[in-house]
Formats: C-alpha cells, structure tokens, sequence
C-alpha cells in the first residue's frame, strides 16, 4: 500500500495478548478518527460476538437496516460519535473493517477477527496510541513496524543456478 509522506506501516505483534489486541484496535481508531473520512465495517465474525459487543452489534445492524444494506461493508458516519462508537467497539472482533482518509489513503483497517489490525500512522499518532495502550494497561510495544515483505515462496526459482 502506498503511503503519503509521514505515515509509516504498522502492525499488531503476532504474541499480544486479548486485552492488548482490544486496546490496540480500539485506540488505533481513536488515534486517527480526526484524519478519517470514510469507514467500513461488516457485522460479521468467525467465532461468536462477546457479550461486551452484543448490544453495539444490534445498533449497527439497525443502522445498516435503516439504509437498506447488508451485514457486510457497513458504512458508518465518523464525524457521528454514535456511529464511531459502534466501529470502536466492534473492530476487535469483525472478519473486517477499514478507514479511509480524505486523500483516498487507507490509514485502518482490521481483519480476521481480530486477529490482523494494520495501520498508517504518523510519528506523533504513533506516540499517542503508545501513551493510550499504556492508559489501559496494555503493552505499547505490541503495535510494531510493519515488517518488510517476503516473496512468496513460489516467485523463487527452483532450478538450480
């Protein structure tokens, strides 16, 4: 994903505990509500809603109800406090959900049911969402650099050289 100047990649380390996967999702949106300008959030997951989202669940299918869509790439309002609470709230345990800055970059997004949260922050939200997880108890230091790519392993030769 390209990214503009001042945002680098970062993702969730593999060894986070539940509590810190929460907190690092939840934060990660708070941290850069003020650049997003389009989310998306599906009202699925692969393993049963905790109770702690069941009622957000319900409101975000009443919403999606209202506007005639499906369970699947529910558009919410962020500059709606109600609206953003619901992407909060549900981001840890969605099979997937993004945010979208104004310039068409995408800065969130979260997948696989928690388990996969990938985010393009600058050094200062960066900072902020350390200070945050610390806040809650959560290890600052499992939101990490994302890791340079590998080739697939298919794409290396298998003749011998």
């Amino acid at each position: 994903m390209a990214m503009s100047a001042g945002r680098s990649a970062f993702v969730l380390d593999d060894d986070a505990d539940e509590a810190t996967v929460i907190a690092a999702h939840q934060e990660g949106l708070r941290v850069v509500r003020g650049v997003l300008r389009r989310v998306w959030i599906d009202a699925i997951s692969d393993r049963p809603w905790p109770q702690q989202a069941q009622d957000p669940l319900r409101a975000l299918l009443d919403l999606a109800a209202l506007r005639h869509t499906g369970d699947t790439g529910i558009e919410v309002d962020v500059g709606d406090d109600d609206q953003f609470d619901l992407v909060v709230a549900l981001s840890p345990f969605t099979i997937s959900a993004e945010g979208w800055a104004e310039s068409d970059e995408q800065i969130y997004s979260a997948s696989d049911t928690g388990t996969s949260l990938w985010m393009a922050l600058t050094p200062r939200e960066h900072s902020e969402l350390r200070e945050r997880l610390l806040t809650r108890g959560a290890d600052p230091n499992a939101v990490i650099p994302q890791p340079p790519r590998r080739r697939p392993w298919w794409t290396f030769s298998l003749t011998p050289a």
